[in-house]
């Protein structure tokens, strides 16, 4: 085995959302794309970084003496939260230093290097609760921004007979895409939007290369398909682009679709990194009412269409 590392910030096990079965589902940072509504900002740079929580702080301001760059400030007002300066954290050599400063577990450093073996260990102790079609599911961020890794880990989980699946925007060239395809069983892809300007509007790079790769995997591979779209209001949500995007997926023979209600539970993480929210506080989830009409467009075109991926039947 090899040295290959990966930046991971969370596994989560007994996962039953992340495709077929219970899984172990590992998160890798890093992500070519900005989605508006990312429910992981956390994931996004592909450096790791210091995440406040706030419910958790009880204003010691330990954490302060503990920087050793300066990134971490008293506020104006005593009994407020500390002031963060978080693109000096993600630059820090010694973040576990601030984490273990805080006695609270207010501080959290979210990525750590493993490498395949390390990943490989968790996943194998796991693997008893993999019957009845669980196993390994690998997200992000992106985790095609760690091509050589996800391909050595999904070649071993196979060799260990642990089904594997990736949840992927497919932003990354063919050549990258294309040896991880090979020991991957499912792909769970998402399609945000069928517009090439307002994908880039909404998410940072146009689809022309999501859409493509997602051709040719079901061109020229045997791995499974299942399509995912985030329903998100005012965004992708229209009629137009959700019928657009069934027949698009009836044309090059996909069968099966997830439509996934936007939630905002993310929100609190952009408070503790110093971000603002970038969709704004006003988006609602889309009622089951409009979720169905959804689901109805996909249907009419002879699609298989589950809503949040949990339904049970195909018609």
């Amino acid at each position: 085995m090899s040295d290959l590392t990966a930046l991971v910030f969370n596994i989560q096990g007994f996962s039953i959302q992340d495709g077929p079965g219970v899984r172990t589902t590992v998160f890798l940072k890093g992500c070519p794309l900005s989605c508006q509504w990312c429910a992981n900002p956390e994931s996004q740079v592909f450096r790791s970084d210091i995440i406040h929580v706030p419910s958790t702080c009880v204003h010691c301001y330990r954490c302060v003496s503990f920087c050793t760059k300066g990134a971490v400030k008293l506020p104006d007002k005593i009994g407020d939260n500390p002031v963060f300066d978080h693109d000096t954290c993600v630059t820090c050599e010694n973040q576990d230093v601030c984490e273990h400063a805080c006695y609270e577990g207010a501080i959290e450093k979210v990525g750590k290097p493993m490498t395949v073996d390390e990943v490989m260990d968790v996943i194998l102790h796991d693997e008893p609760f993999f019957s009845n079609g669980g196993g390994i599911t690998v997200s992000g961020g992106e985790p095609l921004m760690h091509p050589e890794f996800l391909e050595e880990l999904f070649s071993e989980c196979q060799e260990n007979y642990i089904h594997t699946a990736i949840e992927t925007c497919g932003y990354v060239a063919w050549d990258k895409f294309e040896p991880v395809l090979r020991y991957t069983d499912l792909a769970l892809y998402d399609v945000k939007h069928m517009d090439p300007a307002a994908h880039k509007e909404l998410t940072g790079v146009s689809n022309e290369l999501i859409l493509d790769n997602l051709r040719r995997i079901m061109d020229e591979t045997n791995t499974e398909v299942i399509i995912r779209i985030p329903v998100i209001p005012g965004a992708n949500d229209t009629n137009e682009n959700m019928d657009a995007t069934a027949r698009f997926a009836k044309e090059i023979g996909a069968r099966e679709i997830h439509i996934l209600p936007y939630h905002r539970m993310g929100m609190g993480k952009y408070t503790g990194l110093g971000r603002e929210y970038p969709l704004g506080e006003d988006v609602e989830s889309p009622s089951d009412e409009r979720m169905e009409v959804i689901r109805d467009i996909f249907r009419s075109y002879g699609l298989i269409c589950k809503i949040g991926g949990t339904e049970k039947g195909d018609s």
